[in-house]
């Protein structure tokens, strides 16, 4: 029977910052790592608000439910409201909430300052609760959950898992910081001494322990593909392209190389070299002939396949600077898919979109289209429309018919935090974007308003690092910090598969052009191949 286990995260806008990533990371990785992981299910929801606490419980049924966040002890259990501010869940609420789960919850853990209250609360109907009694630190409330669920992943109950958390808890003390998940400070009463740096975590036990029928996961046609990881690059892994006849995929790095494999074998085809930084991005022509890169000193390489010789690096066909600044760093670096519009395109911390001529290296114009670092571009597949993404939370649709300057519409606070990662879907005139808030947004193509009926798609519990579209344009992949790749259904929004294995951040993610495969990479330094 598999175990599903709920993350629920919350760090409000304005609320001291908390290592939630790590957490989430740790949990992932312990439980990964025990030889029961086929008995897990992970599922994660960041950004937490009051309806999204209902129907992840509904969409996912888990048996254990952790929250990380910060605490306000009467005050209620810490939240978001759709603008990312705090929003509080009164705990008799919260129990009425939970009484309707009772079946099918077996424990919750509120690691957070002062959740101890809401513990109270909530063992009335669950079966266990583990809450705090006072301040705890983050490295603390983090050492508790890695001793927690290495003991849950291992098998043992919950009554030994919290035991083992606890004694986490004391081996970690002398690395332990000072920033804990206490939202407001709590006047100690007179007399009193001033509580230490933590305190154990309270684990409440409900008197009449009831059954908990675990249910099992539904079947899902997507499966990690039978070939082997590709292996090769010395750091992060930046970027993946597929050539478009599928057969081989390029690939860059923090190792300032780039390289191409073969899929069916996973042999390298070749190394390429030269880029004196890290390589952000990398593309291939819709002809599969000109394969691109771009290093973080803006330097944009192209390669005439052609012309390479087996495992050698070869000579660069052209080599062009996105800008004319000594050093500008270089995010994007998007090919028009349309072979009639033969251009690329770059995007800069200087807030310019540079347009080459994709066969000559041969500058063509370019548009000064922010006013804050461009971190994302996406091609409609006809060329026409181009979108960018900014640090200042922005996004733009640029009409590339159009000589002038003037944008087609503006998109104003699109994300809580920065613009990550931009994809089109001509199929469905949706315009998708990836941020640092953990969202993923859909938009209406033709005018940027909210694309109806689902807009936001939440379930990561770290930055979206990248989104890519399928080929036939009914799903989204997303690339995460916390760890995994998430395939989405793009017309209902719905969640399809999480696809984990990854032991680092993952920052980039592609679809093959003939939709049987997913490639994704990141800080573990593996390429994944995950057959579709």
């Amino acid at each position: 029977m598999i175990k599903r286990i709920l993350i629920l995260a919350s760090n409000p806008k304005g609320t001291p910052f908390l290592d939630l990533d790590r957490e989430i990371r740790d949990i992932r990785e312990g439980l990964r790592r025990s030889p029961n992981r086929d008995q897990f299910d992970i599922e994660m929801r960041g950004a937490v608000r009051p309806i999204d606490l209902t129907r992840s419980l509904l969409e996912v049924k888990p048996q254990i439910v952790h929250f990380c966040g910060h605490g306000s002890g009467e005050g209620g259990l810490v939240l978001e409201d759709d603008n990312g501010n705090e929003e509080f869940v009164k705990n008799d609420v919260l129990s009425r909430h939970f009484e309707v789960f009772t079946d099918r919850v077996e424990c919750i853990l509120l690691n957070a300052c002062y959740s101890e209250v809401q513990a109270d609360a909530l063992i009335q109907h669950i079966n266990y609760v583990i809450g705090m009694k006072s301040e705890i630190p983050d490295e603390a409330a983090i050492a508790f959950s890695i001793g927690f669920y290495d003991a849950i992943g291992a098998g043992e109950t919950i009554e030994t898992a919290y035991k083992l958390g606890c004694s986490a808890i004391e081996m970690d003390l002398p690395a332990a910081r000072s920033s804990s998940r206490k939202l407001i400070p709590i006047q100690l009463p007179e007399g009193k001494s001033p509580l230490p740096n933590y305190l154990i975590p309270v684990l409440k036990k409900k008197q009449n322990l009831s059954t908990i029928v675990a249910s099992t996961s539904s079947s899902i046609s997507i499966k990690k593909s039978q070939l082997e990881p590709l292996i090769g690059h010395s750091d992060w892994i930046r970027s993946l392209a597929f050539s478009p006849d599928s057969k081989t995929l390029l690939s860059s790095s923090n190792d300032r190389t780039v390289r191409l494999w073969d899929i069916e074998t996973g042999r390298l085809l070749h190394l390429l070299t030269g880029h004196r930084d890290r390589i952000k991005c990398v593309g291939m022509s819709p002809d599969g002939q000109l394969l691109l890169s771009c290093s973080a000193d803006g330097q944009v390489r192209a390669w005439d396949r052609n012309l390479l010789t087996h495992k050698k690096t070869g000579d660069s066909h052209y080599i062009v600077k996105a800008s004319s600044k000594v050093i500008t760093l270089t995010n994007a670096l998007p090919i028009s898919p349309n072979p009639q519009c033969p251009i690329f395109a770059t995007g800069a911390e200087h807030g310019k979109i540079s347009i080459w001529n994709l066969k000559t290296g041969q500058w063509q114009r370019t548009i000064q289209a922010h006013s804050s670092p461009i971190l994302s571009l996406a091609f409609s597949a006809d060329g026409q429309w181009l979108a960018s993404g900014s640090q200042n939370y922005t996004i733009k649709l640029w009409d590339l018919n159009n000589t002038s300057e003037q944008y087609r519409y503006v998109i104003g606070n699109a994300h809580l935090s920065q613009i990550l990662s931009l994809a089109i879907s001509t199929h469905h005139q949706t315009l998708v974007s990836g941020g640092a808030d953990r969202t993923i947004k859909l938009w209406d193509l033709a005018t940027g308003e909210k694309r109806s009926p689902k807009h936001i798609l939440e379930g990561h519990a770290g930055r979206v690092w990248c989104v890519a579209v399928s080929p036939d344009g009914s799903k989204i992949a997303s690339a995460s910090a916390d760890f995994t790749v998430k395939l989405w259904d793009i017309q209902t929004g719905k969640l399809l598969q999480t696809l984990t294995g990854h032991l680092g951040e993952v920052r980039t993610v592609a679809f093959s052009p003939d939709g049987s495969l997913l490639a994704s990479g990141g800080d573990d330094l593996e390429i994944k191949l995950w057959q579709l």
